[in-house]
């Protein structure tokens, strides 16, 4: 009973919801018909001109309706009809429009059926209302935004707001008066630009320098750019909706950079002082005024006005040209060549600092490196190659200068050019340290600091220059391999480097680290070897230059006969590396010898062990130990036979182990080497004994005062008679165990001189804090009479290769004229080292006295078979 009422009250609140909806349709409407007639009839002339067409919507934001208080009901107007003006129903509301002055509703039967659904509406643009006259319009609009501009012009602000004036230059655009709008706003700026900014800027140079006037242009400048940004805000519509689009009016933006070039940068009054105070900025800079924010603001400012290439450009290359030329002038007239150099690359680095510091374009930058090619480099070419300077800055060893110099040239290709300071540097050095007489001794190791500063000016000067080094090794070989005939090489035309670097290596191989220490430092025993291997490389690469290699193989064969026969190598590993070295440098048949004479020394050791065997199953004791080396006598160096009396017991001893050998070796005859032997003796003492180290004279001499009494003497003659020494090798013997460091005998008179009436004594009151004393290091020297064979068989072994190679030509030829004969002998000859032609003809005309070949006429020789 009671869920009826319920119902009974749900549907009458469904049709008083009905009511109500309708009634709010109708109020709706006739708001909404209000609101178009409140529109059209108004006397606003804003509102007359913003009945253009315009946008859906915008249309569709005017006329949304809004409450009423007015709760009459009215007739609904159809929403076909509500929203489609006809032309016949325009008329008919023209006409109402002008009777009534309030809302106007026309009342029309309902097509809205709710039954069927919602229908689809079309909504129409209104037609356009009358408007007022639109030039007027213009006028007035126009009127407002001169008046601003002037303002904005005077450096003021607008009093009308920037909103209102933008709005009326968009109406006026949207008016069509966008041309005329354009033109107006040109001209109005055209006249500032020319009748105030430009009058202001050529009073201020009339008034001013250069600098005065270029300064208050660029103020103008930043002053105009900071104004355009305002017209820019007022007529923002007309820049972007016709003159970003239009082909006869430039943007406002553009328009105010085409005005100020025009009319202030390219006046003739004004442009030659504003390009002409640029140029002094940087002059000024140039002279070390400091930098300038003023030249930086101008460069930025003939970029923005599209003036840098045409206007600015050639101006700072003239004047950058007439800069450079008297700079380099007067550096050059006042300055040695080191600090020219130095003082050039200073120039050109600031230079190029203040391109990229000013942004000044690349083209400038690369034609100003042309003007520095041209002035610093070229023209001052007889300055940097100047021999006299390059050779003074080679001399000091200034790296640095050289490198300044060589840069420079090398910015125009020309560090080539430097060679031939370089190789006349390098000869004359050379030179000065292989001929050296007084200093023959450090030649090699002077040689090495050379190579080594060279090396080191080639990679840090010249920038391992590939010509300069071709240069260096031509010099080097060149200087190296010069001969004279002086008194250190006997006369003969043998170079000496070879021989210097022979005993260079010998000391090398027998000191180790006693030499490298004092060249190359500290060592620990652990790099030993590394540090020698390090040394022989260094001294192959002087070896490399030498041509005769057959003086460096005689001293060096005989040197390695002396460690190998003396036990004196400081390391094997390092004389089998430097043979390795040799083998590999100049080829087996070089070494064949060096390598045999290892083989006989290793023969030897065995031939010892097997004698000592012999001896023990003979069980005799010869009461000395004997250490025989045999030796085969192609291999080793030829050694004059030196007479002299043995001892008996040791000559007993020889014999013995002669009898064994020719026992074991049938026909093999053994020649003995006294001067090449050593011996170790004990000797008494007052303050203890000692054991000495000599060599075999000295020990034949030291034991001829076992038979004299204490205090007695032996003189010079009685002991040259008991040894049988010559007087060469007595002399040397005596020195050395009177004269020297050890002295276990005394002279008398007392001298570093012996003389062959000086008479000597056992020296009983010797005394050493060492046990074992070596005092052979005589024996180790080479005497002049060997250094003098070597020379002398060098130079006949060279005189005869020569003549062999003359006949092998000859043979080949037949006939041949002299200058072909000289050339082609130096080239058979080369790797022996390089002949000079006298030495060549003095061999032809030996082999003419043989009657190998004989003379023809026209300087020509034939060969005789």
């Amino acid at each position: 009973m009671q869920h009826n009422p319920r119902a009974t009250e749900h549907r009458g609140s469904k049709r008083g919801t009905a009511e109500k909806r309708r009634q709010v349709h109708e109020e709706s409407d006739e708001q909404h018909q209000r609101s178009i007639s409140d529109l059209l009839s108004s006397n606003n002339p804003q509102a007359r001109d913003c009945q253009q067409p315009s946008s859906p919507k915008r249309l569709r934001s005017s006329i949304t309706p809004s409450p009423s208080p007015n709760k009459s009901r009215h007739t609904l107007i159809s929403s076909d009809k509500m929203y489609n003006f006809s032309s016949s129903d325009s008329k008919t509301n023209e006409k109402f429009s002008r009777k009534v002055n309030g809302p106007a509703v026309v009342s029309r039967p309902s097509n809205f059926t709710p039954h069927t659904g919602a229908k689809r509406l079309v909504v129409k643009n209104l037609r356009s209302g009358p408007r007022l006259n639109s030039d007027e319009y213009f006028e007035k609009i126009w009127s407002q935004l001169s008046t601003a501009l002037e303002t904005v012009f005077d450096g003021g602000k607008p009093m009308t707001s920037l909103e209102e004036l933008y709005k009326g230059a968009e109406n006026v655009c949207r008016q069509g008066r966008a041309v005329v709008l354009a033109q107006k706003l040109q001209e109005r700026c055209k006249t500032y630009v020319v009748n105030n900014l430009r009058q202001d800027m050529v009073a201020r140079s009339k008034h001013g320098t250069d600098v005065d006037t270029l300064q208050a242009v660029v103020g103008a400048w930043a002053a105009w750019n900071t104004k355009l940004v305002t017209i820019r805000w007022i007529f923002y519509y007309l820049d972007q909706s016709f003159l970003l689009h239009s082909k006869d009016y430039p943007i406002i933006n553009e328009m105010g950079l085409i005005q100020f070039q025009t009319y202030i940068f390219l006046d003739e009054e004004l442009r030659p002082k504003i390009l002409q105070g640029t140029c002094d900025l940087i002059a000024a800079e140039r002279a070390g005024e400091g930098g300038s924010d003023l030249l930086k603001k101008t460069i930025a400012l003939f970029h923005d006005l599209g003036v840098y290439a045409r206007h600015f450009e050639p101006l700072f290359l003239s004047e950058s040209e007439a800069f450079l030329k008297s700079w380099s002038q007067k550096e050059a007239d006042s300055q040695y060549l080191g600090t020219y150099a130095e003082n050039s690359h200073h120039l050109i680095e600031k230079e190029l600092t203040r391109c990229e510091l000013y942004a000044l374009l690349r083209n400038t930058q690369q034609s100003l490196s042309t003007l520095f090619d041209e002035y610093l480099v070229r023209d001052k070419e007889d300055i940097l190659l100047a021999q006299p300077d390059l050779l003074g800055l080679m001399t000091t060893q200034n790296k640095h200068a050289l490198e300044r110099v060589y840069s420079l040239l090398e910015r125009v290709k020309l560090g080539h050019k430097l060679r031939t300071s370089f190789s006349k540097y390098i000869e004359e050095q050379g030179e000065t340290i292989v001929f050296d007489a007084q200093r023959e001794a450090e030649m090699v190791s002077r040689l090495l600091d050379f190579k080594q500063e060279l090396d080191d000016t080639w990679v840090e000067s010249f920038h391992k220059d590939e010509t300069l080094g071709h240069v260096l090794r031509e010099a080097f070989e060149s200087f190296m391999n010069k001969t004279k005939k002086t008194q250190s090489s006997w006369g003969t035309d043998n170079a000496k480097t070879g021989e210097m670097i022979a005993k260079y290596v010998d000391t090398l191989l027998k000191g180790g680290l006693k030499v490298i220490g004092r060249k190359a430092g500290d060592t620990s025993l652990a790099d030993e070897d590394t540090e020698i291997n390090k040394q022989l490389d260094k001294v192959l690469d002087l070896f490399r230059f030498v041509h005769g290699k057959a003086v460096f193989e005689a001293f060096y064969k005989n040197d390695l006969a002396r460690r190998l026969l003396m036990n004196r190598s400081a390391s094997d590993d390092a004389e089998k590396s430097m043979l390795a070295r040799l083998k590999t440098e100049c080829g087996s048949s070089f070494t064949h010898n060096l390598e045999a004479m290892f083989r006989d020394m290793d023969l030897a050791r065995d031939e010892m062990s097997s004698y000592n065997a012999y001896q023990s199953q003979r069980q005799t004791r010869l009461g000395l130990d004997l250490h025989v080396s045999v030796l085969s006598a192609a291999a080793w160096p030829t050694y004059a036979d030196a007479p002299v009396r043995i001892p008996p017991d040791i000559a007993k001893a020889i014999s013995d182990f002669e009898h064994y050998y020719h026992t074991k070796h049938n026909g093999r005859k053994l020649s003995w080497k006294h001067q090449l032997a050593h011996c170790q003796l004990r000797s008494r003492f007052a303050k203890g004994n000692k054991e000495i180290v000599v060599s075999s004279f000295q020990a034949i001499v030291l034991l001829l005062f076992n038979d004299v009494a204490d205090g007695e003497t032996l003189s010079y003659g009685q002991i040259q008679e008991a040894t049988g020494l010559s007087d060469g090798d007595l002399t040397r013997t005596l020195q050395s165990l009177a004269c020297a460091k050890y002295r276990v005998l005394f002279k008398n008179p007392k001298g570093k001189d012996v003389n062959k009436t000086d008479v000597f004594s056992y020296n009983a009151t010797f005394q050493d804090p060492k046990m074992r004393i070596k005092i052979n290091q005589i024996q180790l020297k080479e005497t002049k009479e060997e250094n003098k064979t070597t020379h002398e068989r060098v130079a006949a072994d060279r005189h005869y290769e020569t003549q062999a190679a003359i006949v092998r030509i000859m043979k080949s030829r037949k006939i041949i004229t002299h200058a072909e004969l000289v050339a082609e002998v130096i080239k058979a000859t080369r790797s022996r080292g390089v002949l000079e032609p006298a030495e060549i003809k003095k061999n032809i005309e030996k082999l003419i006295e043989k009657d190998y070949m004989e003379r023809e006429e026209g300087n020509r020789y034939s060969y005789l078979a």
